[in-house]
């Protein structure tokens, strides 16, 4: 019994006989209870212990009886099986005689069966001699053939197989020759000049019935080709027949030595295959595919086969054509032929576009000509010729330099800073994009990618020499009247930043980012097969256990990567290329909604991107294009500084001479600018005014900000830091500084007093006019110098002045004047 069992039985007598130890009655009944239950149970044991003999001999009984029968039964089956094998033993010779006359009798009906198959194919023969319905001819044929498919034996299938060539090619020559006489009742090539009319219905009908006949004899063999094989098929047979009479025209009249056939003039063939198109594939599809969709011929695309059946004639004498410019040339039969050649590729690609757009889909035969090697190298080679020649005879040109939105014409907020030679470059790089774009292999874009770079690198050594020409040729009075005229070196620094900022913005289009993630994927694929190639070769080689294990190492890291095919390379490509556009349109949405929606839209060709310095951004498939470019604007715009700011240095000699420490104290509203800073200041302002008119807007900020700075600096360490000041000093400097200085270099639509053009002049003016007793206190705090100078500087607002600087300001101030002082005071007058 278990413990829970037990504690069950202890809980329920607990329950029934009670909590109350005086009162026992509850267990005298539970006594009473058990007890009769006992007496119960031993009396129906005692009944069963009398029944049992009496049952127990009667199973015995009939188990003896069971017992017998079984035996009977054993000796009855031992007997007849003894009889059994006496009968077969017996009947043996007899049925090894049968079984040798029913194989007899087999081989005679098969033998009887196989010549009757030939009697068959024979009289099917005979029949479809004497049977003049086509509709029979055709049920008798593809009966013939499912007889060639079912007999499997070498002689019958061979001989089965003969008649099915043999009616094959009767019915095709006979439902052929049918077919062309109908093609000639429906004015088959159509004429498109000639008002055709409608053919009767009668005529449709049997063309249909013919077709349906043709797809019939032809057979269902092209519907176990895998789908990626479809373009290598031929196609079907009732397209073969209507393409007949086509190619047979296309060779009269473009082969040969007729007019009509001259090599220098590709686009007469091209033109015509569009016209055949155009005017005979609705035909093809209304006609011939629903009778191939009726027979469930899922692999027939009659349009498609139709199409590329004339595509592929304009594709093999395009070939013919291209390889004829070389020896033709040599011969001396064409003058130019690197122009004849560039003609054919254009009229090629011309022939794309049109034929993608009268077809719907992509068609790719004549645009693997145009990507043969030989010829592919050509059309490079050809393509950076015809780019290096416009390039010399347009910067060669004086027009070169002039704006292009320029002249009497041109719109108003127009802009007039891009100069036309810049301009041409960037329409001649977006007109080699648009060449190769359609090209469905990447490498080949890469190709043309590459001359794209090399024509950028070419464009940017060109502006460098005009940059080095135009410096040699600034005179004093350049710059100094505004005019419209455009300078050569202002046209060199625009064409820079307008190169520089296309390239930037073509880097995040969808086309240059394919080219660019497709360049680092086929990267990496190309190492990996370099890296697993290593592996292979030092793997074999035990030079030593040490490398052995290295070796090991690199090849299991290796496995981690996936190595993956060109085309898989090109998939992902694409989907890194187009996640990056997501990725950037969303942060555009999120940038636009912080701005205000209704003021106007700047044109992103003109004009630099909105967030801050480019230099730092991804120039991504450029590379270091667009910095190169950046720093020859840079190199541009310090020569153009350096030639505004020679004669303002040189004007202020006089200036540096000023008695500062001796000036006389005036009122603020009687101040004027200092008279030895006039000359040199409006002389510097007006070539400023004038560059800026010629320069692009951001490019005037970039050049006001240097220009900016190389003053500050200047005056800083010429004027202030070697000269003394007194209160009335003091308030001319600042006076020039601020009211003068400053606003001649804040941007027109900024407040002067809200631009810091001028760090630290306005921060030596900070210095020079501090109360006497916080200058004291500081000019003794850096006399110290501690490392607490600085920090009381900054707390000053002084940032860019360092602590000997600052204090040596403060020694030169006269009112601060000591015996400590390096030089005295008196000595100055």
């Amino acid at each position: 019994m278990t413990e829970e069992l037990k504690k069950i039985i202890v809980q329920d007598l607990n329950l029934k006989i009670g909590g109350d130890i005086n009162d026992l009655s509850n267990a005298y009944e539970l006594e009473n209870d058990l007890l009769v239950r006992r007496n119960q149970l031993q009396s129906s044991l005692n009944v069963v212990n009398d029944e049992v003999p009496t049952k127990l001999s009667s199973a015995v009984t009939k188990a003896e009886l069971n017992s017998k029968q079984i035996e009977t039964f054993k000796e009855k089956s031992m007997v007849l099986k003894s009889k059994v094998e006496n009968f077969l033993e017996r009947t043996k010779p007899l049925c090894l005689e049968l079984d040798k006359r029913f194989q007899a009798i087999h081989k005679l009906e098969y033998v009887l069966d196989y010549l009757k198959s030939f009697e068959k194919v024979d009289d099917l023969s005979h029949q479809m001699k004497q049977c003049n319905d086509d509709e029979q001819l055709v049920l008798w044929y593809l009966d013939l053939k499912d007889m060639s498919k079912s007999y499997t034996t070498i002689h019958r299938a061979a001989y089965v197989t003969e008649y099915t060539h043999y009616w094959h090619n009767v019915l095709k020559d006979k439902f052929t020759k049918q077919y062309e006489d109908y093609l000639k009742l429906l004015k088959w090539p159509f004429t498109p000049n000639k008002e055709n009319s409608p053919p009767p219905k009668e005529i449709l009908a049997k063309f249909s019935n013919l077709t349906r006949y043709l797809f019939l004899i032809e057979g269902q063999a092209n519907e176990s080709v895998p789908q990626d094989l479809e373009q290598e098929q031929d196609p079907c047979l009732p397209v073969r027949i209507l393409l007949k009479p086509l190619k047979k025209r296309f060779t009269f009249h473009f082969t040969g030595s007729r007019q009509t056939a001259r090599i220098d003039r590709p686009e007469w063939f091209l033109t015509q295959t569009l016209t055949w198109i155009k005017d005979h594939q609705t035909f093809v599809k209304t006609h011939v595919q629903p009778v191939a969709n009726k027979l469930e011929l899922k692999n027939v695309r009659a349009v498609d086969e139709f199409n590329a059946g004339i595509i592929t004639l304009a594709a093999e004498r395009l070939h013919t054509v291209l390889g004829l410019y070389q020896t033709q040339g040599s011969k001396g039969e064409i003058v130019d032929t690197d122009a004849a050649f560039a003609h054919a590729v254009d009229e090629t690609l011309g022939f794309h576009r049109e034929l993608m757009t009268i077809t719907g889909k992509e068609t790719n035969s004549v645009l693997s000509v145009l990507t043969k090697a030989e010829i592919f190298v050509r059309w490079l080679a050809v393509e950076k010729k015809y780019a290096l020649t416009k390039m010399d005879e347009t910067l060669g040109s004086e027009q070169w330099s002039e704006a292009v939105a320029a002249g009497v014409g041109a719109a108003v907020g127009s802009v007039v800073w891009v100069p036309r030679g810049a301009d041409w470059f960037i329409a001649l790089l977006k007109t080699i994009e648009d060449r190769y774009a359609t090209l469905p292999q990447p490498g080949h874009r890469l190709q043309f990618l590459e001359l794209q770079l090399e024509l950028i690198e070419e464009w940017r050594v060109r502006l460098t020499q005009l940059l080095n020409a135009a410096v040699s040729t600034l005179l004093a009075e350049t710059f100094l009247v505004a005019d419209s005229s455009p300078h050569p070196l202002t046209a060199v620094i625009n064409a820079a930043h307008h190169t520089r900022t296309i390239l930037l913005q073509w880097a995040h289009s969808l086309h240059y980012l394919q080219l660019h993630y497709y360049r680092r994927q086929f990267q990496h694929f190309t190492q990996q097969q370099h890296r697993d190639d290593d592996t292979e070769t030092t793997t074999s080689s035990s030079d030593d256990d040490e490398d052995g294990t290295e070796e090991e190492t690199s090849r299991k890291e290796g496995e981690t990567d996936e190595t993956m095919s060109l085309k898989e390379v090109e998939l992902r490509a694409k989907k890194l290329a187009l996640n990056d556009i997501s990725r950037q349109n969303s942060m555009t949405v999120n940038e636009m909604s912080q701005f205000d929606i209704t003021s106007p839209i700047a044109n992103l060709a003109v004009t630099e991107p909105l967030s801050g310095d480019t230099d730092a951004e991804e120039a991504g498939v450029f590379a270091e294009a667009p910095a190169l470019l950046a720093h020859l604007r840079d190199a541009g715009l310090a020569a153009l500084t350096e030639h505004i700011l020679l004669e303002f240095k040189a004007g202020l000699r006089d200036y540096k001479k000023q008695k500062w420490h001796a000036l006389l104290m005036v009122e603020e509203m009687a101040l004027s600018v200092s008279v030895p800073l006039c000359r040199p200041l409006s002389s510097l302002c007006a070539r400023l005014t004038s560059a800026a008119c010629k320069l692009a807007p951001a490019l005037t900020s970039r050049l006001r900000a240097h220009l900016a700075n190389e003053v500050d600096q200047y005056i800083f360490e010429e004027v202030v830091l070697e000269s003394w000041f007194n209160t009335g000093g003091t308030m001319q400097f600042t006076h020039d500084v601020k009211r003068n200085l400053v606003p001649a270099f804040a941007p027109p639509n900024k407040i002067a007093s809200q631009v810091n053009q001028l760090p630290k002049l306005l921060e030596a003016c900070k210095l020079l006019n501090m109360d006497y007793d916080d200058a004291r206190r500081l000019r003794a705090s850096l006399a110290k110098r501690t490392s607490a100078s600085a920090e009381q500087l900054t707390g000053q607002g002084i940032r860019h002045i360092q602590p000997n600087e600052a204090l040596q300001i403060l020694n030169q101030r006269t009112d601060l004047s000591d015996s400590n002082s390096p030089t005295s005071v008196m000595e100055l007058f």
